[in-house]
């Protein structure tokens, strides 16, 4: 065995950490070795600093593991009578060697526990595509359905030091009650902060909002950069901020260039039922339903984009601004097309080759 790995596993021994496979690698070694017995019965009868990581510095439990053992190796006083030069002589070479042990260990052992210290957080992932949903049950119990095209994020530490994710997308939150540990939701525009509630939330990049609808609970909303506005929202609630958005344009490179600055707003509004059956339009999709209320063609074909996994093209630059109401429920993307045809007159054509569908004039 190395004297590196000796030393290593003698350390990881003191500190309780060492495996079995190691301790017997290590009485294997001791029995061929029987000056290293020495060393270690040496180290335990002058040394009786246990190895354990505390909160300190480990500076700090080094200088006090070496106050501690220099008191059991230099004696409290000096005796009436000096002893003979060569004890001394013999003492003096104990110390040193008992100083090195303990020097040599205690290095070991910091290697050992610094090679211990955190790395960074794991993340974990959990994202849908386009044209697919999911369910996520986390580790406290709280359940999250993921609505098409959209991703959340949370490291290691979730459940047990914190409840904290990010969400880039659209979800809709069951989340188990825990006033110790609040259950946080980072999105670019605003952070939720809530007990245990549910609610749902969009944040899709390049939207026009960002949106939090409360259904049932209390939760907190406040914004990055904005410490100073904060609000608490009652069930029915739903908060908006209005976001930067690039428009759509029949050409995608004129897309790209045209670009339409809203500076942030905070809209505070309720809910929207569905007359027919009281479903709440904002979490209709919850139910693989997908309802919208006078929205522009501009949105409307964002919405299916994502919901269908088709690319949506608009050659019709007036379709844009046109306004549907409608109900979907597990349409197919012709399927809506062909209903929001009888609203408005165009054509479309499916382009397998690069999965789009392009709309124009008729």
């Amino acid at each position: 065995m190395e004297r590196d790995q000796f030393w290593h596993i003698v350390a990881k021994v003191k500190s309780g950490e060492a495996s079995p496979e190691e301790q017997l690698e290590l009485n294997q070694h001791l029995a061929k070795n029987h000056a290293d017995i020495e060393l270690l019965k040496m180290m335990d009868a002058f040394w009786e600093v246990p190895f354990r990581a505390k909160a300190g510095s480990l500076k700090d439990e080094t200088k006090q593991a070496w106050n501690k053992f220099q008191k059991r190796i230099v004696p409290e006083a000096v005796p009436m009578n000096p002893a003979p030069a060569n004890s001394l002589r013999r003492i003096a070479k104990f110390q040193v060697k008992t100083a090195a042990v303990f020097l040599i260990v205690a290095g070991g052992f910091w290697l050992w526990n610094a090679s211990r210290s955190p790395g960074p957080l794991q993340k974990n992932t959990v994202s849908t595509r386009n044209g697919s949903k999911s369910k996520v049950d986390m580790p406290d119990g709280t359940q999250i359905w993921l609505n098409v095209g959209s991703r959340i994020e949370y490291d290691e530490n979730y459940g047990k030091k914190n409840r904290e994710i990010t969400l880039t997308g659209e979800a809709y939150f069951d989340v188990v009650h825990n006033e110790k540990k609040p259950f946080i939701i980072h999105t670019q525009k605003m952070n939720v902060k809530v007990l245990g509630t549910v609610f749902n939330v969009k944040a899709y990049p390049g939207d026009k909002m960002t949106e939090v609808e409360l259904i049932k609970g209390r939760i907190e909303v406040t914004f990055p950069g904005r410490p100073q506005e904060k609000l608490i929202l009652k069930p029915s609630d739903k908060i908006a901020v209005v976001n930067s958005f690039i428009q759509r344009s029949p050409d995608i490179a004129e897309a790209k260039k045209i670009t339409k600055k809203i500076k942030p707003e905070i809209v505070l509004t309720a809910l929207n039922y569905q007359a027919t059956d009281s479903t709440i339009i904002e979490t209709a999709w919850v139910k693989n339903k997908f309802i919208f209320r006078s929205k522009k063609f501009d949105e409307l074909s964002r919405d299916m984009e994502r919901w269908s996994g088709v690319s949506i093209l608009v050659r019709d630059s007036a379709m844009l601004e046109e306004e549907f109401t409608g109900t979907f429920n597990n349409e197919s993307i012709t399927g809506a097309l062909d209903a929001l045809k009888l609203s408005y007159p165009f054509q479309y054509r499916y382009e397998k080759n690069n999965n789009t569908m392009t709309i124009y004039k008729k």
